[in-house]
């Protein structure tokens, strides 16, 4: 059996999939398209969530999908209180004037995510006691170009896990 050291990699893991296969992002109509970090290909969806990823942008590509802070659980010596955040960022744009139009899609991929956390009941597949608080610090970032309109919002996931000492 392996020792777990955090539950970062396996709860990025958890809502990449479970974002992917909601009925309102990933097979949403029109599906917003779920990437693991940054994105692999260079077809640009109109419609897009990054899990694990906080600026799609960034030049350098190395970009921080998340950390974790862990503290003593006062169970023992192996009991540890885990606060884990994911770092994402939902992304809309199109050809139309006027930024609402982009700005009220990517509001839609966030409210999505956050329905979807407050929804969940499995403690996010056995990787966490609960959201704490969840959705939060969102930073709202729009752009009005001559070829199209673009909204992203970057927010971060943060949940409560408790790691050995059971």
């Amino acid at each position: 059996m392996t020792a777990v050291t955090s539950r970062l990699g396996p709860l990025t893991d958890y809502l990449v999939t479970l974002f992917t296969n909601a009925a309102t992002i990933g097979q949403a109509t029109p599906p917003v398209t779920v990437y693991d970090g940054p994105a692999v290909t260079g077809a640009d969806a109109s419609l897009k969530l990054f899990v694990g990823l906080e600026d799609p942008d960034n030049p350098a590509g190395a970009e921080s999908g998340g950390e974790s802070v862990q503290e003593w659980g006062a169970i023992g010596r192996l009991g540890r209180n885990e606060t884990v955040t994911i770092h994402c960022a939902a992304e809309a744009w199109s050809g139309d004037i006027g930024v609402q139009v982009a700005r009220d899609a990517v509001t839609g991929i966030t409210a999505a995510v956050e329905a979807l956390l407050q929804a969940d009941t499995t403690q996010f597949g056995g990787n966490v006691l609960f959201p704490d608080p969840g959705f939060t610090n969102d930073r709202l970032t729009q752009n009005n170009t001559e070829e199209f309109v673009i909204a992203r919002v970057t927010f971060d996931l943060v949940f409560k896990a408790r790691i050995g000492g059971f």
